[in-house]
């Protein structure tokens, strides 16, 4: 045999010995990468499955804000006999402040937009309330204060805290 035979022969006996060789390799790399991709799959179910109640609670929370913080709600567990309009003012400002604290964490479970409406909600909440105490002409009666408030905020025009409510609702909706 000559030489040329010799590398003839090599080469009929190893090309398809590659292209075997190829061929598993593709199908085992593409094999392996589906399994991986519903592996990855089967987690993030998983993870959403898991997610989805501390989201609904998050919710729960957030409306539970609002109504704490819905002015004649929090008239109520607020007010003292012995108060000015301005102690009021302030003991109303420092605890819808101290709920809001409470609650920042729930921000992870909801969309920025939607914590964005929360928190102008809140923002609104407080300017309604200086303009009241405004309109009320700083007036040291917190009898004269207090009235006005929950006149205006029982109204559904100017209650931010309706709206928020609403907004969260429908996002929760979303998730349902």
């Amino acid at each position: 045999m000559n030489e040329v035979s010799v590398w003839f022969y090599l080469l009929l006996v190893c090309l398809p010995a590659l292209i075997v060789f190829a061929s598993c390799y593709l199908l085992l790399r593409q094999f392996l990468k589906n399994r991986e991709q519903i592996e990855l799959l089967a987690i993030q179910k998983s993870n959403a499955a898991n997610a989805l109640p501390l989201k609904l609670q998050a919710y729960e929370r957030a409306i539970l804000f609002f109504e704490r913080i819905y002015i004649p709600n929090l008239m109520i567990r607020i007010r003292t006999k012995k108060m000015s309009s301005g102690d009021l003012h302030s003991a109303l400002m420092i605890a819808i402040q101290q709920e809001f604290e409470h609650n920042v964490t729930q921000q992870l479970y909801m969309s920025d937009k939607l914590w964005e409406i929360i928190r102008l909600a809140k923002q609104e909440v407080f300017n309604q309330m200086d303009h009241v105490m405004v309109s009320t002409g700083f007036s040291e009666d917190a009898e004269t204060f207090s009235r006005a408030l929950v006149e205006h905020f029982t109204n559904a025009e100017f209650d931010p805290t309706r709206k928020a409510i609403y907004a969260i609702k429908q996002e929760a909706k979303l998730l349902l």
